[in-house]
Order: structure tokens, then C-alpha cells, then sequence
């Protein structure tokens, strides 16, 4: 049976593509039933955008739709009746805006709503109902998104602010409406990557949303209570305006001139081109002075690094990446007397490996290389070391996840993982643990806190170091706007349990001492007493 009755407030009846995903989702939940759609009309509320500034976004609109994957495309337009959408017998009750003297009017709207006997409203969209009117409709309140920093009550705008400033990331918040605006409750935020241009990260945006609603209402219904707060990992600046007109055209001037340093990059053939270094210790200091360099032939790129010391020697597993076939190898260098040695490829699949990550058990050397391409998470043993290794048990199949890590912490194996669950657009917002009584188990159990990161700044796996009294540092990614791997934070895990999961935030070292453009850096890891890192800048 059914937990909680839901409705869904919008601002119309013709509504894109990503309202009615919401729709379908609370429409085949196991605890939420889709029990009313609320309409409020926008006619004769506000004023209508100036004719300059609508042109002007409406042509900006039709000619980045034109760059969007289909399904990002279909989220955005693809506009039809909510109706449609809504099972036989839900009601559909239009009301009107009202301001609160107009609320003992006698009007039958608000009891209708009050009536349905909702435990929560969800706001999708533009929010045209007024705080009173609406503080009476559901036992649990009101849930409205916030995308982007601009004004709470509209998503026009969605996500342009951010890639207008060249922001790093993206907010969306999840609020509870209060009965005055410093009373809205913050039940979430997260962040993502700020992408390239406004329409994607404006789908981005919605996306994120909708999975923010998604894992709120299923910690909702574990708890069966009301929803508490979680603990913020990201705050946003101040609420702006909607954009005006002359931030369109200096937007349009700022993407043709990102288009056009692309071109040239093309045109004179420059690429970023990763690199390993290695110093005898786990210091950062150590990198300038005492890093010895792995170079790349031409064509190719060395990235993520691991390295894993046998018969007292380091040896390097690590990405080999070819441009001209634009897939990834594993192979493996080692290091002695002052110089580094290819010694061949470990790996070789029909599908893309990197991130190569090694780790022991009951005497066995293992690798979990990152196999998204094969959408699985794959453990490979090795039996003749360093070069040949056969596949011995599939982990997880069916999941499109990257630069997994294996590691014994207290009475489980922990498996930790960045999946997105947003169909290929970005695999760096989110990290999901898993647990198991083996590191070779086809079973794992997730979180009761998944996703366990949901911020971009720290979100992705980047190696890891465990100490010999089991403390462990987990590295991670930072992203910057059209910037990957801008810089490595090393956070520590104080605290991993089926049920609870805390890590201190480590400062962000960034690859600034290459003093060359785009100096990157995104992978750092410590075994057997030496560190291994990659760095990259453009060439």
C-alpha cells in the first residue's frame, strides 16, 4: 500500500518533458501516490519580458537546442498536456493566485486543495501560488526547487547565470516554502560541473532536480517522518535578478569567443596531454623538487597512476591512451636506478580501461580498472606479474560507473564508486558506496546515505591512500568550468559505517606550479613509500 499522497503544482498545462518525468516516477513509486495536479494559470502575473530581451533569448534558445543530445532536447521542449500524463480518476483543479486578503473570501479553491487530504506538494517550475495560499494543502508542506542563484519563483533562466560567469558549478536547492521567505526550510543542494553553454546546463539543472526530489522522497519514506534536514556541503552566493538584456549579448560575444579559441586549438593541433610523476614520499611540498617525470610518446597520454610495490620495487600501473583510436590501455612502468621503464600492456580490451586501480587479498593481486565502456565494474586477478591478468569476477553489471576503489575498513569490504545516473552527461557529481563481506562478492550492498558525496568539488574518485594503522585518505577531483582536472583534494574518512558516512575536507592543491596554460592535475595516490600523481597542460 501506498505511504504518501503527493501532488504536483505547475504553472500551466502545457509543461516540457521533465515535469512529466517527475509525473512517471511518483506514478510507478512504491510509496507515493500521484493524487491531484495543481494548476495555476499565468495569465495576468508579473510582466511579460520585454520584446528585445524575448527575441533575443528565444533565437540564443533555438540555436543551442540544436547542440543537445536528444534526450536533453526532449527534457526541455517536447512540451505537452500534464494531463496526459496523470492516471485515470487523479483530479485536476485549476486555481487562481491569491494574495492573503483575498484568502477568507469564501472561494472554494483552497478547501478543494485542503480536501485531497495531500501530505505533500511539490512545485515544478515558475511558482505562481502565494505562500498563505498555500500553507494549508499538504500535512508535510510545500517542496519547490530552486535551480541556479537567481530568483527563487521562476526557472527562465535556469543555469545561465553560471556559465555567463564562468562558474565552476552549478546549484540547485530543494526548499520547504515557510509561511515568509526567511522561513523556507533548506531540506538539500547540490552542485555539478557548469557546462559549456546555457541549454545544457540549463537541462542539467532540471535534472539534477528531479534527483534531488527522487532521493529526498525515498529517505522519506525509509524514515516515515517528516524530512530533516541534511548537512550542507555547499553555499551559493546571492539570489540575482533575471538577466537583462544587455547580459544576453555579452553572453552571446563571450561563447563565440570560447567557440573560436576551440577552433583554433583544433586548427593548430593542440592538445592537453597528461604525464606521470613520482617522488619518494607521500609530502605535496615533495612535487616540484623531488617529482621524477614518466613522459608520453607522441600520440598518446599517461593518467591515473597507481602504484603498488612488489619485490621491493614500484611499479606504475596507469592509463595509456592513444589519440588516433581514442581509447585507453593499462600498462605498467617501473623505476629504478634513476629512470623509468616501460615494461608493456597489462590491459587490452575492445572497450575503454583506465584508472587501474590494485589492491591485495589473501595473498592475490587485483585490479578494478575502470570499464565504464562496458557498463560494468569488473575485478581482474592478475597471475603472472606484471603483465598478464584474467577477468575473475564481474562486480556490477548494468551501471554506468568510474574510477572504483576496493578497501577493507572495519567488518566490510567497501566498494566507492561515481556513477551517473543521468545517462552519460557527467560522471562527477556523485559518489555511491557499497559494502560486502568480500572484495570478490557479486552482491554489495548500498548505503543507506547513497549518494554519500553530492558535490562536485570532492564527488570523484582520485586515488586513494590508506596508512598502515588503516586510516584512510580518499583523493578527489576538482573540476573547473570547461577545465577538467583542475585540481586534487585528499579528504580523510573519519567516519564509514552501513549507515553513516564522514569525511574532513582536504585543501585543494591545484597543478599551479607548472606555470604553463591549463595546468591540470586530477589523480594522486601513496603505496609502499612512494607517491604518484599526473599533471597535464596544454601543448
Amino acid at each position: 500500500m501506498k505511504t504518501y499522497r503527493v501532488g504536483l503544482l505547475v504553472d500551466g498545462y502545457e509543461q516540457p518533458g521533465w515535469m512529466h518525468e517527475m509525473a512517471e516516477w511518483l506514478i510507478h513509486s512504491q510509496d507515493f501516490d500521484m493524487s491531484a495536479l495543481l494548476v495555476i494559470s499565468p495569465e495576468g502575473m508579473g510582466k511579460a519580458p520585454r520584446l528585445g530581451m524575448k527575441a533575443l533569448f528565444g533565437t540564443l534558445s533555438r540555436f543551442e537546442a540544436r547542440l543537445l543530445p536528444v534526450k536533453q532536447r526532449q527534457m526541455l521542449a517536447n512540451c505537452r498536456d500534464m494531463r496526459q500524463s496523470m492516471p485515470a480518476g487523479v483530479p485536476v483543479l485549476p486555481l487562481m493566485p491569491r494574495e492573503p486578503r483575498e484568502l477568507d473570501d469564501g472561494a472554494p479553491g483552497e478547501d478543494v486543495v485542503a480536501a485531497l487530504g495531500l501530505d505533500l506538494v511539490i512545485t515544478l517550475g515558475a511558482s505562481l501560488a502565494t505562500r498563505a495560499q498555500m500553507m494549508g494543502w499538504a500535512r508535510l508542506g510545500v517542496w519547490q526547487l530552486s535551480y541556479s542563484d537567481i530568483a527563487v519563483s521562476t526557472s527562465r533562466y535556469a543555469g545561465f547565470w553560471e556559465v555567463y560567469q564562468r562558474e565552476d558549478h552549478t546549484t540547485v536547492k530543494l526548499w520547504r516554502v515557510g509561511p515568509q521567505a526567511d522561513q523556507d526550510e533548506l531540506l538539500d543542494q547540490r552542485s555539478f560541473n557548469t557546462e559549456v553553454f546555457w541549454l545544457k546546463n540549463q537541462a542539467r539543472a532540471f535534472s539534477l532536480g528531479n534527483f534531488m526530489v527522487y532521493d529526498a522522497l525515498q529517505a522519506l519514506a525509509r524514515a516515515r517522518q517528516a524530512l530533516a534536514a541534511p548537512e550542507m556541503q555547499i553555499m551559493s552566493g546571492p539570489r540575482r535578478p533575471d538577466p537583462a538584456e544587455w547580459d544576453s549579448a555579452a553572453y552571446i560575444a563571450r561563447q563565440a569567443w570560447l567557440i573560436s579559441d576551440l577552433i583554433v586549438r583544433r586548427i593548430m593541433k593542440r592538445n592537453v596531454r597528461w604525464r606521470i610523476g613520482m617522488f619518494p614520499s607521500s609530502r605535496q611540498q615533495a612535487v616540484i623538487s623531488e617529482a621524477k617525470v614518466l613522459q608520453p610518446p607522441k600520440g598518446r597520454f599517461f593518467a591515473d597512476p597507481f602504484v603498488y610495490t612488489h619485490d621491493k620495487k614500484p611499479y606504475i600501473f596507469f592509463e595509456d591512451y592513444d589519440f588516433t583510436s581514442r581509447k585507453g590501455t593499462i600498462s605498467v612502468a617501473t623505476y629504478s636506478d634513476g629512470a623509468f621503464r616501460l615494461l608493456g600492456t597489462a590491459l587490452n580490451l575492445p572497450y575503454h580501461l583506465s584508472f587501474p586501480y590494485i589492491f591485495e587479498h589473501e595473498g592475490v593481486t587485483y585490479m578494478v580498472p575502470e570499464t565504464c565502456g562496458n557498463r560494468s565494474i569488473e575485478l581482474w586477478k592478475c597471475t603472472e606479474f606484471p603483465l598478464k591478468w584474467e577477468l575473475d569476477v564481474t562486480l556490477m553489471t548494468n551501471i554506468s560507473a568510474v574510477d572504483t576503489i576496493i578497501f577493507k575498513h572495519g567488518e566490510y569490504w567497501w566498494l566507492l564508486t561515481n556513477i551517473d545516473r543521468t545517462d552519460g552527461q557527467s560522471h562527477c557529481d556523485e559518489l555511491f558506496a557499497f559494502f560486502s563481506d568480500s572484495p570478490r562478492s557479486t552482491v554489495w550492498t548500498p548505503h543507506a546515505c547513497n549518494p554519500i558525496v553530492r558535490n562536485p568539488m570532492r564527488a570523484r574518485n582520485a586515488g586513494i591512500v590508506v596508512s598502515p594503522s588503516g586510516d584512510v585518505i580518499r583523493c578527489a577531483q576538482y573540476q573547473g568550468f570547461c577545465h577538467y582536472g583542475k585540481g586534487v583534494s585528499l579528504n580523510r574518512i573519519e567516519e564509514l559505517s552501513p549507515t553513516t558516512y564522514v569525511e574532513t575536507d582536504g585543501e585543494i592543491h591545484y597543478a599551479s606550479f607548472l606555470r604553463k596554460r591549463h595546468a591540470s592535475m586530477h589523480h594522486w595516490h601513496h603505496q609502499g613509500g612512494h607517491t604518484v600523481f599526473d599533471f597535464a597542460y596544454m601543448e
